[in-house]
């Protein structure tokens, strides 16, 4: 990691802390920079807003789609079925596992659709991104070439990891959270294939 992404990464790490202690409204570029142990000076030279940093908090909780799209390209390897499944399971469970995180997640998004800030396209842009390389890895690993199915199937995981994240947010998942994660898992692995089997053209 870069000295300029590790600098980011610190940046976003205290803008997490500060919004455990304080609403959006009350978390100020101050307040993170000082978290930070930065200048509001040396955290405007990476960020020009307080929008540009929650973006990034919000599209780091987003982090399992993106890691997964880039491990495939970056090893150039297509992976079949239920490699590339197994593979998904792994990072929905990381995520799934970042309670303070997914909270954060949902604040930062109904935040932006409710109160229609200016960084919304932003927000769209990037879910739309997340939703097209699902589908393209979908399609590579089960060779599927309807590409409706590709982004419905796409559109339904990454719908249903936020689903997770809301009943996180709100205290209403069964106690024992690595038991609903595996049962998750298990049922987009199974199903998933199930699916695709009997839709391929």
């Amino acid at each position: 990691m870069s000295e300029v992404n590790k600098r980011k990464q610190r940046i976003i790490d205290a803008a997490i802390e500060v919004l455990k202690e304080s609403s959006i409204e009350e978390t100020t570029v101050r307040k993170i920079a000082l978290k930070a142990g930065l200048t509001t000076g040396s955290l405007y030279h990476h960020y020009k807003n307080k929008d540009e940093i929650m973006f990034d908090v919000m599209k780091q909780s987003l982090q399992f789609t993106h890691k997964m799209v880039e491990t495939v390209k970056d090893e150039r390897i297509a992976r079949k079925g239920k490699e590339l499944l197994s593979e998904i399971v792994s990072e929905v469970t990381k995520r799934l596992s970042k309670i303070d995180e997914q909270k954060l997640h949902i604040l930062l998004l109904s935040d932006v659709i409710v109160k229609d800030r200016p960084i919304k396209d932003k927000y769209q842009k990037n879910y739309l991104e997340i939703i097209k390389n699902t589908a393209d890895l979908f399609g590579e690993a089960f060779e599927i070439q309807n590409n409706e199915y590709k982004k419905s199937v796409a559109s339904i995981l990454v719908a249903a990891v936020d689903g997770i994240a809301i009943q996180q947010a709100l205290g209403v998942l069964p106690e024992d959270l690595n038991k609903m994660i595996d049962t998750f898992n298990a049922f987009f692995t199974e199903s998933i294939p199930l699916f695709l089997e009997n839709h391929m053209e």
